[in-house]
């Protein structure tokens, strides 16, 4: 990948950010239902009134999934090529 490219990236990610977050908090939710829904050992478990507030439901799986996510994805970020640290702190000098 170019620079250019990252360069362009970066800002369509940034002008993005507010959906993408938004897909992804829908789509982990999403997802950890059916998981529920299909692995019948987990189906005794009482989601109706859980899901009469779904904003709620879906903002507590997100939380708790980079809860146990977010020091892998970190890991991850330190072996590419800007460290996401080095990277966070251009944003802020600029």
């Amino acid at each position: 990948m170019t620079k250019n490219q990252e360069k362009k990236i970066k800002s369509l990610i940034d002008k993005y950010n507010e959906i993408l977050l938004i897909s992804m908090r829908l789509a982990i939710a999403e997802d950890f239902v059916n998981l529920i829904v299909l692995n019948h050992e987990d189906s005794s478990f009482e989601l109706t009134n859980l899901l009469h507030d779904k904003e709620q439901f879906n903002n507590f799986i997100l939380k708790e999934f980079l809860k146990k996510n977010s020091s892998s994805v970190v890991e991850e970020l330190k072996t590419m090529d800007e460290p996401f640290v080095a990277a966070k702190r251009k944003r802020l000098k600029h």
